[in-house]
């Protein structure tokens, strides 16, 4: 009896190792809600599944706020929130106004927090780094501080008095739109990579209310050029968006043994008001920039490609994402990792979609007609929830943030083509509230053991 109890065992533990499912790495997120911030860690295995969660206090306060912004419940959007470079990884605390510092364990995923550093302004939303010389460990970082999100509200008719955010004298002739921001810029860091130190060199620049504060800023593939993408003054919930005012996509020179910015030029359009997320062609010159809070005429305006090779930044095409007829707030990009496709997805469509870029770093459709091929979330998510994107090193999977109602990382296969396919939806155990605005995640990045 004994024999036959120790074979069951045996073999119990031999099936249990069979399908044992290996760790490949790991995915981090914040959850910015309105006390501590958190940072999330996700298991990644090599099927592609999540695994265990493990959520780490930053000390400083994320930046939700459900009180704020009328209908939109404090609604504020970015890209390129955590950044992760060598065992160390930068996570924004947007309401604290500080970057937190973790070193990283690529063992067990594990962090430990080092340090906050201020950020240099109010509501840092993004970062970017690049390394200062070849081989060295030194890198130069740059924060992109928001300070708020001005915007409008309804007011046509039938939809109710206008609604003015943060209130109409903000938004009045002499108001705070005209005014440049000192805390609205763009703050220039050196980050020690073997100390894990963030120590603060300048502001940048700064940006006036009119034309809003940085939602993105990110590096070029060689480190000397530095791109900004502005919010604008977005005018929600109306068919006649008269409040509206266009974002931004400023191009700079970076110095990189300085840190010297110059020659500021940007792109704007009249009727494209929240350009969010972008991504460099990885071998050229040219800029991908996903929009939300478009006019009808400029339906077909969800990704811009923007051109930057002879210093002047100019729009060299447009398109729509998903569905030809709808407006489904495009806002998030991401590329592969050999540059040949392009993801963009959509907070209002709860929608990925997909592209294809030649080594010119030219856009072109996937599939015929007015649609784009794209892949939707699992059914029945709200209208609004999803933002940032992570892809899996190999290409086989990508990664989708819940970030505003589900609160929730969705998972998604990747064919040989490109193509995505919804696979499953996993819930942010540390996310214990519910409602819209409760949290707003913010960044999405992973590593690979």
């Amino acid at each position: 009896m004994r024999t036959t109890l120790y074979a069951v065992m045996i073999t119990s533990l031999m099936t249990s190792a069979a399908f044992a499912k290996e760790v490949k790495g790991y995915l981090y997120t914040t959850l910015n809600g309105e006390t501590t911030n958190q940072v999330i860690s996700f298991e990644r295995h090599d099927d592609g599944t999540i695994g265990e969660q493990a959520a780490y206090f930053t000390g400083s306060l994320g930046g939700a706020n459900r009180a704020a912004g009328g209908d939109a419940a404090g609604d504020f959007d970015s890209q390129g929130a955590v950044q992760i470079i060598g065992n160390h990884l930068l996570a924004v605390n947007a309401g604290g106004n500080t970057v937190s510092i973790f070193a990283l364990d690529r063992m067990d995923g594990g962090l430990v927090r080092k340090a906050n550093v201020a950020s240099g302004g109010t509501r840092p939303v993004s970062i970017t780094y690049h390394r200062k010389a070849s081989g060295s460990d030194d890198y130069w970082v740059v924060v992109g501080n928001q300070w708020n999100n001005p915007n409008a509200q309804k007011g046509g008719a039938g939809e109710g008095p206008i609604e003015m955010y943060p209130d109409a004298d903000f938004h009045a002739d002499g108001g705070g739109h005209e005014m440049v921001l000192t805390d609205r810029n763009i703050h220039l860091f050196s980050f020690n990579g073997a100390a894990g130190t963030l120590s603060p060199e300048k502001v940048l620049d700064t940006y006036p209310g009119t034309n809003g504060g940085p939602t993105t800023v990110a590096f070029n593939h060689d480190g000397t050029k530095l791109a900004v993408s502005t919010w604008g003054i977005a005018h929600f919930g109306t068919k006649t968006p008269t409040n509206q005012k266009p974002s931004r996509v400023y191009v700079y020179d970076f110095d990189r043994t300085t840190g010297n910015v110059s020659k500021e030029r940007f792109f704007e359009e009249q009727g494209i008001a929240g350009s969010i997320g972008f991504s460099w062609d990885k071998h050229n010159d040219k800029l991908f920039v996903s929009n939300f809070n478009l006019v009808s005429e400029k339906r077909d305006h969800s990704l811009t490609v923007l051109d930057d090779s002879d210093g002047d930044v100019k729009k060299v095409a447009n398109f729509g994402t998903g569905q030809g007829a709808d407006i489904d707030e495009a806002c998030w990009t991401i590329t592969s990792a050999d540059g040949t496709k392009l993801y963009v997805s959509s907070f209002g469509g709860n929608l990925i979609s997909e592209f294809n870029v030649n080594p010119l770093g030219m856009v072109s459709k996937v599939g015929a007609g007015d649609d784009t091929v794209y892949a939707s979330r699992k059914a029945g998510t709200p209208a609004g929830d999803t933002k940032d994107m992570y892809l899996s090193t190999g290409g086989q999977f990508m990664y989708v943030l819940g970030a505003y109602q589900t609160f929730s990382l969705s998972k998604f296969d990747i064919s040989g083509s490109g193509s995505l396919t919804f696979d499953k939806e996993y819930k942010v155990k540390a996310a214990t509230l519910s409602g819209p605005g409760s949290y707003n995640f913010l960044g999405l990045a992973g590593f690979d053991k």
